[in-house]
Order: C-alpha cells, then structure tokens, then sequence
C-alpha cells in the first residue's frame, strides 16, 4: 500500500509539473459553474490564474495533495486544494475562492 501511495503522489507531482510548463492552455479553460475569479487573481500573474483555473478543473486531484507550506496549522487545510478553493458546491462548483496561494 505505501508503495501504491508513492506511486500515485510520484503521478500526480509529473502531471502537475507538466502541467506548469506546459504552453498549451487548453487544459485551464474557465469553467462558468465557478464564482468568478476574484481580483486578486485576475491582478495577478497569467501562471497564477492558471494555478487557480486548474484547481477548479482537478479538485479531486489536489485534494490528494498535502500541503506543504505550513497552512495546514494556521489554516486547517489538509489538502492542496485548500489553498485555493476555500468552499465547493453541488457538482465541483467553486463557491468561495482562497487567498492563500497569492501570499
């Protein structure tokens, strides 16, 4: 099991480097279900909206992803997904984003 779990966080580390250098955007189209980007992402840079976007459109993968950056004890997040998406509605909808990726 533990094996299977390295494995699968090895995954998900080659998908979203891939993902992060990749040039192609077809993979970060904004989905209309969503709340509207906040400002604070739209005044941000094109990779940050990116993030964002991207964390809509795979919530169930980051949410595998722990969180490494120390928010988990300040915040209470217990997943990457946190630190972008503070709550999700009926079918993955974003309903309120979060802040904490832009600091």
């Amino acid at each position: 099991m533990k094996r299977l779990t390295s494995l699968f966080l090895l995954f998900i580390s080659v998908v979203l480097f891939a993902a992060g250098c990749s040039s192609n955007n077809a993979n970060v189209t904004f989905n209309k279900k969503n709340k509207p980007l906040p400002d604070y992402v739209l005044n941000s840079s094109q990779k940050v909206k990116e993030t964002y976007i991207m964390a809509s459109n795979y919530p169930k993968v980051l949410s595998q992803v722990p969180c490494f950056c120390g928010c988990g004890k300040d915040a209470g997040h217990v997943s990457n997904l946190q630190c972008y998406i503070d709550k999700m509605g009926p079918n993955n909808a974003v309903e309120q984003w979060d802040n904490m990726s832009i600091s």
